[in-house]
């Protein structure tokens, strides 16, 4: 197949739509591909799904041949990247290329390229009017903040829409100029949507186990994510309206709930952080925390938090033995036994709650790897400790995967740890 002449025509009521991606450096894992899942997420609220997803190196050739392949089985191709000023920037040249179409000047986009630079008191390159060409016929997408269009044009009954590279620029023309073109052409009476339940403390093939019956008895579907400690429990379901995929949703979430019980610590884009600062400040606690292995790494969660100052009172991070003697005041007695202790992480934990006056103080030491320090533990061990004035309680755990996973998963568990025991106090 040469061209999109000689494509035949779709007559399918379920339009199929796919993504290209176009970058090198996304090839080269210089950058993870951001953009993809934002659009597959927001096609899938509109009762749409991916066909298939693409990565083409910058290259007018390549972009041009995955757009004609593409759109032989696809209603609608999406684009992003290749749309800024310079020498590798050819997507809209490809587009042109594919179509059998000029590429064409955008007089109001070149004049509002003009006056970007005139507003930033800088010279305007000759590249740089190169973002006001577009296929002929296109329908521009004037710049998100920056000064790349987008364009949508059409070809017979196919839609091939080009995005800006830039995650920002790129997901605000998406949600105001695509996805409300494409859910006018392709209006679907089934729609779907799906719920995330964020858990941790258990692993994906337990948590898939314990809701196997409740799976079996939806009419919605499961889905299982497993991220670095917690799990993601996917539910995704259809209907002719809103209110239906709702009712279902909110259904099926409360039984999830009701089964995995604790675990479920929250919901959609909610961070353990955001989880515990709510309710630290529903409870009224201030917690403090003394970090060895995790190197400050719960401190930096927990203060991620807008207004986490309320109810984080301080950290520190005493990752050698002077500094756990000299400013945890920890025993010699108690240290020579080793770092990496039940024992430890509770002294770490009292010595917190006492130096800062909090409500609740957090220890933990452990060893990350790659190995072992001296110490006798396992690689991958982490003791955690909280202090309250019910008194201190201990956990000795054995975290998998390298250095890092092993410091942010004692991460989450820290904060879990203290999210666990809001919860259980009036």
């Amino acid at each position: 197949m040469s061209s999109c002449d000689e494509l035949a025509r779709i007559e399918s009521e379920d339009p199929r739509i796919s993504v290209l991606t176009v970058g090198d450096e996304i090839l080269s894992g210089e950058i993870t591909d951001s953009n993809f899942p934002v659009i597959a997420q927001a096609l899938s609220q509109i009762g749409q799904k991916v066909a298939e997803h693409r990565t083409v190196e910058d290259d007018m050739e390549l972009i041009a041949r995955a757009i004609r392949s593409l759109a032989s089985f696809s209603a609608a191709v999406i684009i992003t990247g290749g749309l800024g000023p310079t020498s590798d920037d050819v997507t809209a040249a490809a587009v042109a290329k594919a179509l059998h179409r000029d590429l064409v000047l955008h007089h109001e986009t070149a004049r509002r390229i003009e006056s970007f630079f005139k507003r930033l008191n800088r010279e305007m390159s000759e590249e740089n009017l190169k973002q006001a060409f577009v296929p002929k016929g296109s329908t521009v997408i004037e710049p998100a903040g920056g000064t790349a269009p987008g364009f949508i044009v059409e070809h017979q009954d196919r839609i091939i829409t080009a995005l800006p590279g830039v995650p920002s620029e790129m997901k605000q023309m998406l949600f105001s100029h695509v996805i409300p073109y494409l859910e006018e052409r392709f209006a679907k009476a089934t729609i779907q949507k799906t719920r995330i339940l964020r858990t941790f403390g258990s692993g994906e093939s337990d948590v898939a186990s314990m809701l196997r019956q409740i799976e079996a008895e939806s009419r919605a579907r499961f889905g299982y994510l497993a991220t670095a400690g917690e799990i993601l429990v996917k539910i995704t379901a259809s209907g002719d309206s809103e209110e239906e995929i709702e009712a279902i949703l909110e259904r099926e979430s409360e039984k999830v709930k009701d089964r995995l019980g604790i675990l479920v610590y929250g919901e959609g884009d909610d961070s353990m952080e955001a989880v515990l600062g709510r309710l630290l400040s529903e409870k009224g606690k201030t917690i403090a925390v003394a970090e060895s292995c995790t190197g400050g790494m719960v401190a930096s969660r927990i203060t991620n938090i807008p207004g986490s100052s309320n109810y984080f009172i301080g950290g520190v991070v005493a990752y050698g033995i002077e500094a756990k003697r000299n400013l945890l005041k920890i025993s010699d007695g108690i240290l020579s036994k080793g770092l990496v202790s039940e024992e430890v992480a509770r002294e770490m934990a009292k010595s917190a709650r006492e130096l800062f006056s909090a409500d609740i103080g957090i220890g933990i030491t452990g060893l990350a790897g790659p190995d072992s320090g001296g110490e006798k533990k396992q690689v991958g061990t982490v003791c955690i400790a909280i202090s309250r004035h019910e008194g201190c309680e201990s956990f000795e755990v054995l975290l998998p995967g390298n250095r890092m996973m092993v410091r942010n998963i004692a991460t989450l568990a820290a904060m879990n740890i203290v999210r666990v025991y809001l919860l259980e106090i009036n």
